[in-house]
């Protein structure tokens, strides 16, 4: 934060009070500019082989540069399920994690598959997660954790 005109008459300490006040607005927001945004989300392996939505870039551009997918303690090995894969919904689509990570010899009781990089997400653009074979044969909810930064103050995933 520069010091403006409307700050002329602040105090050094009420400067920097002010600026606090400006930072943490923004960081509960999520809205801190080049700051880390966390965002959770939850998905259902036991559905319909299809693909399904798991966040969109909203109100302005994001960098995306974690996303973590967590199994829960559930044995999904007796359903028709044999992978999935998460991705976006471009064009060309950006793939984070494969139909190779994410076969079902991998998605065990509480295995955790990361991608890590750096994506720009635009506004509109979705993250998706794809189910092949089947439903998982038993109700398998897991942890989907995104960490991105804002490209333009406001961006975010929702």
């Amino acid at each position: 934060m520069v010091l403006g005109d409307n700050d002329k008459g602040l105090t050094r300490a009420a400067w920097w009070l002010k600026k606090l006040y400006v930072d943490i607005i923004a960081i509960a927001t999520g809205t801190n500019l080049g700051g880390l945004n966390i965002v959770p989300t939850t998905i259902d392996l036991n559905q319909a082989a299809a693909t399904y939505t798991l966040l969109t870039g909203t109100t302005q551009a994001i960098v995306l540069e974690k996303l973590t997918f967590r199994m829960p303690n559930i044995d999904i090995s007796g359903g028709a399920l044999t992978s999935i894969s998460i991705h976006t919904d471009d064009v060309t689509p950006a793939v984070l994690i494969d139909t190779t990570d994410g076969i079902l010899a991998n998605l065990t009781e509480e295995a955790s598959l990361t991608w890590t990089g750096a994506l720009h997400i635009p506004v509109g653009t979705i993250i998706q997660l794809t189910i092949a074979g089947g439903a998982g044969g038993t109700a398998c909810v897991c942890d989907v954790i995104a960490q991105s930064r804002c490209v333009v103050a406001g961006g975010i995933l929702a």
